[in-house]
């Protein structure tokens, strides 16, 4: 693939290497790559699936996005984080004082790193209320630190851990909106320069009817348009009706395209017409939608299918060339084989 996208730079390194995520993205797949290779020479193959991994990551823009978003998260967790580390660190140091030569100081707070071990799975809930229940069963006042502990830690600081990640992710998700919205405005004005070959500040119905053939063509990812919705869609940019588009109109020119067109009909069912109130009624509208979905079209299809292969298994020994022997019981009215049940049910 890396050879690939090299190709298509014209194998110029300048272009392979281009400057900005281009260029660390293809730097990393490289040394990876070479990492790969000199691995697998040397018989040294232990971190090849972490290699192979980093390099699927090089290929998704949405863990990228999604990593760099988490370690923009980093600096502001860092102080609630310290917050939790040093009530942990408070509470190992206070257990080791008070469990001191107790069955519960010798299992969970024999030294102060044990017991911040201790405290620190009791954070996740993994070994509560099961840590407790030693110094508990012995003396129910022990409950004070325990739940203390727990109230300030896993109720307080877990939660503001949780508030914290999701208030920067939001503001990460409106930074990537106005990010977008900030290069979509530069492109489109940069492509309007482009067409606007007189200098006239606007762009012809030809010059858009040119552009959106080239997408047609060329662009996949974007849906192809017929002639009748090119002319729609540059009636949506041309507000003025004058004909031509200006900066300001062009610049939904992005949005525009996202638009979903659809025919409609001025056809009204027999429903529709005489018996409205059942037209209207909620489950008459989930019925019409179930009917005009996909799946239930998929579900006819299939019930055909099946219908099809009854039908050629009945009949294999006749579409054979073989003998062929009606049965009696096909013709005395009664449904007591299993091909009559396959074809009444069908039916």
């Amino acid at each position: 693939y890396s050879l690939v996208r090299f190709a298509d730079d014209g194998f110029v390194p300048r272009l392979f290497f281009f400057p900005g995520q281009k260029r660390w993205r293809h730097t990393l797949q490289i040394w990876v790559l070479v990492s790969l290779l000199a691995g697998n020479l040397s018989g040294g193959t232990k971190f090849n699936p972490l290699l192979r991994m980093l390099i699927l990551g090089t290929f998704l823009r949405s863990f990228q996005r999604e990593l760099w978003t988490f370690l923009k998260m980093i600096p502001q967790m860092i102080l609630v984080l310290s917050i939790l580390a040093v009530i942990v660190v408070f509470y190992a140091w206070f257990g080791v004082v008070i469990f001191y030569d107790t069955p519960e100081g010798k299992e969970s707070f024999p030294s102060l790193i044990e017991g911040i071990w201790t405290l620190w799975i009791c954070v996740t809930t993994a070994n509560y209320p099961d840590v407790m229940m030693p110094s508990y069963n012995t003396n129910r006042v022990t409950a004070i630190f325990w739940i203390s502990f727990m109230v300030i830690s896993y109720f307080y600081c877990m939660n503001l851990v949780l508030s914290v990640s999701l208030n920067k992710y939001d503001e990460s998700i409106a930074e990537r909106s106005k990010s977008r919205e900030r290069l979509s405005k530069k492109l489109l004005t940069e492509a309007f320069t482009l067409l606007d070959h007189g200098n006239t500040k606007s762009i012809t119905r030809e010059s858009v009817m040119r552009v959106m053939l080239i997408l047609n063509q060329d662009i996949p990812e974007i849906k192809c348009l017929s002639h009748d919705e090119k002319h729609i869609l540059f009636a949506f940019l041309d507000k003025d009706g004058s004909g031509e588009i200006c900066l300001d109109e062009f610049l939904d020119f992005g949005s525009i395209l996202l638009l979903k067109l659809s025919k409609t009909s001025d056809y009204a069912t027999f429903v529709e017409t005489y018996l409205p109130s059942i037209y209207r009624s909620g489950k008459y509208q989930v019925l019409c939608q179930v009917v005009q979905s996909k799946y239930f079209d998929d579900a006819i299809d299939f019930i055909l299918v099946m219908n099809a292969i009854i039908i050629a298994i009945q009949d294999y020994q006749l579409l054979a060339g073989g003998d062929y022997e009606i049965n009696a019981h096909f013709n005395d009215g009664n449904i007591d084989t299993i091909w009559e049940v396959f074809e009444t049910a069908f039916t």
